[in-house]
């Protein structure tokens, strides 16, 4: 089967390109060609495809209202994506599409014209975008759902997009916009049952089936507890993520906190940190993943305080396959994954006070911890491995191209 992977980036980002390159490389092992569609950067992997690649766009370093409106063109209507991919599935003819973030800057109007290829398509869920403007269901601090049901005017009167009220128009625009769009593709997978149940519950409508992530399961060495504690936090250093809450659960923690990653907060969060100087707190910027590999694996627990409704964390099913307790919010589809007692300890979202007692627990029963890390490893073993995965994949793909659902938990999703 030849199978295309559509995604506006094409190299290392976050959680979704992480869920493209993995999907990619299961799928050429099981012997399907694989294809890319995406933007043109100088980032990107290499690619025989790139010169068919829309132009790159940088929505941050616009200037003036010529380059402004036509990234507002581009996001609305698509016009480049259209046509560039229209060629490029002319030359590639591909069995199957499965599309993931192609928001902004590849547009969802290119769904149309898969649409008018006949393509089978299949669109992966990594946020809220197709009931929510803003794509988190998370505004100034808080979870937001006032959009529910289409009401897609509250983006635009509370300013939702980078706090600017025309910023927000033009995501409500493209809301109403692609409704017809998402009206088009014929099944989506949402990788945790919470954001499943979520978007139902917000008015979308579409078919979609729960397949969770899966990760790599690495050699399994249960690692011996450090000598001195390590707490750590990897990820997007982003609002939504709580850091701040565990900046201030470590104050008074006799342990080390270890943040890696890279985002917009990243000065700011560095500067709290003088807030709260009993606390250990060092910030080791982005990794590669061969040393992040090293650092979760001498992790004491990794702790995700996320205040926004996490879909499937990659952080959570990483810290697991290698025998890593979690420590996380009690919010989203986090509680399918880090079960209290058994795989992490849960705390309640935005409290410093929980989470700070939470970590002193753990810390005061080493046996426990490396129990819920056996049994971390245990669940990814069963619920996010790479032939669970595989097999749930390819009997959606081969439902729509045959017309025959293969697999009837997915069919009593649907």
């Amino acid at each position: 089967m030849k199978i295309l992977l559509i995604n506006k980036f094409l190299f290392p980002f976050g959680g979704t390109e992480t869920s493209v390159f993995q999907t990619a490389k299961l799928l050429q092992e099981q012997g399907h060609q694989v294809v890319f569609f995406s933007m043109a950067h100088p980032k990107n992997v290499e690619s025989r495809q790139a010169s068919l690649f829309v132009s790159r766009i940088d929505f941050e370093k616009m200037k003036g209202w010529g380059q402004k409106f036509r990234g507002v063109k581009r996001i609305l209507f698509g016009r480049e994506s259209r046509a560039k991919l229209d060629e490029f599935l002319r030359i590639e003819k591909p069995d199957v599409v499965h599309l993931h973030n192609v928001y902004h800057h590849l547009s969802p109007a290119i769904i149309s014209t898969l649409k008018r290829h006949g393509i089978p398509m299949v669109m992966t869920l990594h946020d809220y975008k197709v009931v929510c403007p803003a794509y988190k269901l998370f505004i100034r601090g808080k979870t937001c759902e006032r959009c529910r049901k289409g009401h897609f005017t509250w983006c635009f009167l509370k300013k939702c997009v980078k706090d600017s009220h025309i910023k927000s128009l033009v995501c409500t625009l493209e809301a109403w916009l692609h409704r017809k769009h998402y009206n088009q593709v014929d099944c989506f997978i949402s990788p945790s049952r919470f954001l499943q149940d979520k978007i139902k519950e917000m008015g979308f409508t579409g078919k979609c089936v729960h397949i969770p992530n899966f990760v790599d399961m690495p050699p399994f060495e249960q690692p011996d507890p450090p000598s001195d504690p390590i707490i750590l936090f990897f990820g997007r250093i982003v609002e939504e993520k709580g850091i701040e809450v565990l900046i201030e659960a470590m104050e008074g923690i006799s342990a080390d906190c270890l943040i890696v990653g890279e985002g917009p907060l990243n000065m700011a969060l560095q500067g709290r940190t003088l807030q709260t100087p009993s606390a250990r707190i060092r910030f080791l910027g982005h990794q590669p993943f061969p040393a992040l590999d090293k650092i979760i694996r001498r992790s004491t627990m990794v702790v995700l305080p996320s205040i926004w409704f996490e879909n499937n964390p990659f952080s959570i099913i990483e810290s697991f396959a290698r025998g890593v307790p979690v420590v996380a919010s009690r919010i989203g589809g986090i509680p399918e994954l880090v079960r209290d007692g058994e795989t992490g300890m849960t705390f309640a979202p935005g409290d410093s006070g929980d989470l700070r007692k939470k970590i002193r627990f753990l810390l005061d029963r080493p046996e426990e911890i490396r129990c819920m890390g056996q049994n971390a490893r245990q669940w990814v073993e069963k619920q996010n491995s790479k032939g669970n995965h595989y097999s749930r994949l390819i009997a959606v793909y081969r439902s729509l191209t045959t017309g025959v659902l293969e697999d009837p938990t997915i069919s009593s999703r649907m």
